[in-house]
């Protein structure tokens, strides 16, 4: 076998571990930490679990190890992932997904059947890894100790598991076995993805690239647009162009990794092949640096997907693809100076996910986890409490007896409580298609419908069998089947499933109301142009036409950015009846007064309500407003600082300004202090009859102010403190009141030309600032005193002002 970087370090690994039976190893890419070190540790530990973040790693490197070995895969060196697994009763060395083994561990907590756990690529804190880590670690302390846990990955945040884990030994394999050279290729203005792409590829070939070519671009699109973008010089090239993607069967994800060994290829990734895969023949890779992340707004119980870069660690193992056979190169398609504002590593997914189905499996444990990075404690909350409204969870935290049947599933919790409900209901066959659909996600076909329903009666009236050729995506197909196989639902239940909807009137109602038992939360009402949900969000439909006479039960919510404004969207849903969800609740008619802050008005409704949602509304005529009510609103409003009148310009201000100055420094003339109480009373008065707050105009708020203060009070006032000033050229010279400091009387130099001594207002009490001007209206100097301007500074101002304004007289 080649000599890889990790073998002088086996066995210091070995012994490492024997000693402390946890380790920390950070190894580069191409080191052998993958293949080499499980391979050590099972001879010195016995049964060795290997835990991946993807399938396709955890199958590939199943097949390395074997064939390096010469050894038959699903003997004693097997696998297991979702839907597929070649092990037998001798295997000793199991690669797995993280997912598969934390399914369970919840069915043997002690994991009794293994010696040795290898937590691989744990620098992407998936949400399984950080819980599988927690309870093996707690584990160890308690029923385990013998237990060997290596933690490994080739760019690790080892301090946070230095702290974690403080008597731990660390290793690191400094040496890479191949150079990578980076180049960097921005955008130009207004290039696509695949444009760019296209243009790095044409780059390396330009510049003598010969081997096989890896792009990562961030999702399935992007893929399929930059595959058809680099297809013509591909085949001008003699390059076999190539996909590989989560969505793929097993076979043809081998084919993309095995292929560029045999003939050049590009292939076009998302980043299933950022770690753990040796694409051998693979020299070169283009990186988007992109990366679509999902994340979970708790409080909305939103999910958020977004579009950005991806941490430093991740372009690092990226870049580590073209180096694992032979020095390699990396076009990145970005600046380099980027990389200062980027993340050093992925957030850890425990904070930024839905904690659901993790909350409800954790309550199963004997004793709750120990976490390297401890969940949110307010997800954590919201989590149990959706677990309580699920029926899963008691007050206090231990689980129903619902919640154990939930359990098995290995779904989130929410889909487990539909399954539950459609077993008792008698239509689990047609529930199961429905899950399958929507928990795989099948985007390109819930792009064409977005009703659940009828998607879910395509795939069952398809069948197995048939529902590849429907264009139906492999994952749900093996979902559903995974779920038939599990539950087996009864015949009376699978010809029900298969009935003609003519002859199956009920159906419908039935399962709709299995989902409504697990997202009833998510009910919406028409408004055109979107859906109203409960929480006020309104959602738009992205497929299909659901009736906008009935409710919808808004399945699945995502929230995109874009221009500086939020739209939610509604990808998955199932229209509802309202008599299904409202029961015999009784219809409910009140009037609604609402804010339209983007049209600062406010608007008055009749509404039809049942069961706390609104089944149909309509608009106020204004003869039966009530005008004291939205009086009232808009008031609040202006109190609470989240609107403004309009007409409040720089007059009014003005005006303000003064009166505040007279109410400090002149009290006898009775001012009024113009605090929160006293805009309460002038907004109502303000506001009276009035819709929305473009209808106040200046008059109407300076003649409230004066009336409010009193007209001979307001008299004295702009008597004693005008708007302006008439100088002795004939011209008048604008006062000014700012926030601080003195008013300011401003005027050209020429305008105050004959003019001396000071000026006060407020009877004497606030001094004036003069701001003389030169012709082009910028400030020469201010003083309180011109007198002493003239006598001292003019001399010299004006000597600068005759040389640069020659025409003009200067006394």
């Amino acid at each position: 076998m080649q000599p890889l970087p990790v073998d002088p370090h086996l066995d210091d690994i070995q012994d490492a571990l024997r000693a402390h039976r946890r380790l920390i190893l950070m190894a580069p890419p191409g080191s052998g930490k993958s293949t080499r070190v499980p391979r050590a540790l099972t001879q010195t530990f016995g049964r060795t679990v290997v835990l991946q973040p993807r399938r396709v790693a955890a199958r590939s490197l199943a097949h390395w190890v074997a064939e390096s070995t010469g050894q038959k895969l699903g003997e004693q060196i097997g696998y297991q992932v979702r839907f597929e697994q070649k092990q037998g009763p001798k295997t000793q060395l199991l690669f797995q997904t993280y997912g598969v083994f934390w399914q369970q561990l919840l069915n043997n907590p002690t994991c009794s059947d293994t010696a040795c756990v290898v937590l691989d690529e744990f620098h992407e804190r998936a949400l399984e890894a950080d819980a599988c880590l927690a309870w093996l670690t707690q584990l160890q302390a308690t029923h385990r100790p013998d237990l060997a846990v290596v933690v490994m990955s080739a760019t690790l945040e080892a301090e946070a598991l230095r702290n974690y884990w403080p008597t731990a030994p660390s290793i690191a394999v400094n040496t890479r076995p191949y150079p990578v050279a980076y180049e960097y290729l921005p955008a130009r203005p207004g290039e696509t993805l695949p444009a760019h792409v296209l243009r790095a590829f044409q780059h390396m070939r330009a510049t003598g690239e010969k081997g096989s070519v890896l792009v990562f671009v961030p999702g399935l699109g992007e893929l399929l647009r930059t595959q058809d973008a680099l297809r013509g010089a591909c085949e001008a090239a003699g390059y076999r162009l190539l996909a590989l993607h989560g969505g793929q069967s097993p076979t043809e994800q081998q084919a993309a990794v095995m292929a560029p060994a045999s003939a050049p290829c590009v292939v076009v990734a998302t980043n299933v092949a950022e770690t753990s895969l040796t694409l051998a023949g693979v020299s070169a890779v283009i990186d988007s640096g992109l990366v679509r992340t999902a994340t979970y707004d708790a409080e909305r119980e939103l999910d958020t997907l977004k579009l950005g870069y991806t941490s430093l660690a991740s372009m690092t193992q990226r870049a580590g693809r073209a180096g694992r056979t032979g020095p390699g190169r990396c076009i990145r398609l970005w600046a380099a100076s980027l990389e200062s504002s980027l993340e050093v590593a992925t957030p850890p997914a425990i904070t930024r996910c839905d904690l659901t189905r993790v909350a409800l499996d954790v309550a199963v444990l004997p004793e709750p986890p120990e976490w390297l990075t401890p969940p949110p404690p307010e997800r954590w909350v919201g989590a149990q409490e959706r677990l309580r409204r699920l029926g899963a969870l008691e007050s206090s935290g231990t689980l129903t007896n619902l919640g154990r049947r939930l359990l098995p599933y290995g779904l989130h919790p929410a889909l487990a409580r539909v399954l539950e409900a459609a077993r008792e209901a008698g239509c689990l066959t047609f529930a199961t298609a429905m899950v399958a659909i929507f928990e795989a996600a099948d985007r390109r076909r819930i792009a064409d419908e977005g009703d659940l329903y009828w998607l879910a009666f395509d795939l069952v009236h398809a069948g197995p069998q048939q529902a590849r050729k429907r264009g139906w995506e492999r994952e749900v197909v093996e979902t559903w089947q995974q779920l038939q196989r599990q539950l087996r639902p009864a015949p009376a239940d699978q010809a029900m499933a298969m009935a003609p909807e003519a002859e199956a009137p009920e159906r419908r109602e039935k399962l709709t109301r299995c989902w409504l038992s697990a997202f009833g939360d998510r009910l919406a009402t028409w408004e055109a142009p979107s859906y109203k949900l409960k929480d006020g969000r309104a959602g738009v439909v992205l497929a299909g036409k659901p009736p906008t006479d009935q409710w919808l039960l808004a399945l699945e919510l995502h929230e995109t950015s874009g221009r500086g404004k939020k739209q939610v969207t509604i990808p998955v849903y199932l229209p509802v009846e309202p008599a299904w969800a409202a029961g015999d609740a009784p219809e409910m008619v009140s009037t609604v007064v609402e804010w339209d802050a983007e049209r600062q008005r406010v608007w008055q409704w009749r509404e039809w309500s049942q069961g706390g949602l609104v089944r149909r509304r309509e608009a106020l005529p204004h003869a039966e407003w009530d005008w004291s009510a939205a009086e009232t609103l808009l008031v609040s409003k202006l109190l609470s600082g989240e609107a403004s009148v309009p007409a409040h310009d720089d007059d009014v201000e003005q005006w303000l300004r003064r009166a505040r100055k007279a109410h400090e420094v002149w009290p006898e003339l009775g001012v009024p202090a113009l605090d929160e109480e006293a805009w309460e009373v002038i907004y109502h008065e303000l506001l009276r009859q009035k819709t929305g707050l473009g209808e106040v105009t200046r008059e109407d708020m300076l003649d409230l102010l004066r009336e409010y203060v009193g007209w001979d009070v307001s008299e004295r006032l702009e008597r004693s403190a005008p708007r302006a000033w008439k100088l002795p050229a004939g011209r008048s010279g604008r006062i000014t009141f700012g926030e601080e400091g003195p008013p300011e009387l401003s005027a050209r130099l020429g305008d105050f030309i004959g003019m001396q001594g000071t000026l006060n207002l407020l009877e004497g009490r606030v001094p004036v600032l003069f701001d003389i001007l030169a012709p082009n209206y910028r400030t020469v100097q201010k003083t309180f005193d011109l007198t002493g301007f003239w006598q001292r500074t003019y001399p010299e101002v004006k000597k600068e002002l005759k040389r640069r304004y020659p025409k003009h007289p200067w006394p």
